[in-house]
């Protein structure tokens, strides 16, 4: 099996100059972890839900906001990205698509063409799921006692 058979096509990008507001937005109102930075088409880096946690206060909404805090809201995607990325294309095998995650200590792979057009992304949840009900369900019936 490949990577074009279980990676989500239907991505959500966000821009170099979009900031840290609309991130939390994307983030609270999606369920993704990750988010594909997109550039004239092309990708330009990826960030995660724990890059936005990691350069937001504690303290927004709260009784001890401070200006500051707020401030922190414009801090634009460009500044806070990844830029090395470890992508893959439509055609990798999944499982080397599972050994470059765990290798390079990753949850996710964005899947480009050679353009570094966007093509999709694949999440460890993505091979985990492929793995678990792609196996024999007969053994995952409980033995008779």
């Amino acid at each position: 099996m490949l990577v074009a058979d279980i990676m989500t096509k239907n991505v959500i990008t966000v821009s170099p100059d979009n900031d840290l507001a609309d991130l939390r937005q994307h983030f609270s109102s999606k369920k993704f972890h990750h988010l594909l930075v997109e550039d004239n088409g092309k990708l330009v880096g990826i960030i995660s839900d724990r890059d936005a946690s990691a350069n937001s206060s504690p303290f927004l909404g709260t009784l001890n906001e401070r200006p500051e805090d707020r401030e922190l809201l414009d801090k634009k995607v460009s500044a806070m990205m990844s830029t090395t990325m470890v992508t893959v294309v439509v055609d990798t095998i999944i499982d080397c698509a599972a050994i470059l995650l765990l290798e390079n200590n990753i949850s996710c792979l964005p899947v480009v063409d050679q353009e570094m057009n966007i093509k999709g992304i694949l999440t460890w949840k993505d091979i985990l799921q492929f793995h678990v009900y792609d196996v024999d369900k007969t053994l995952c019936i409980p033995a008779a006692n």
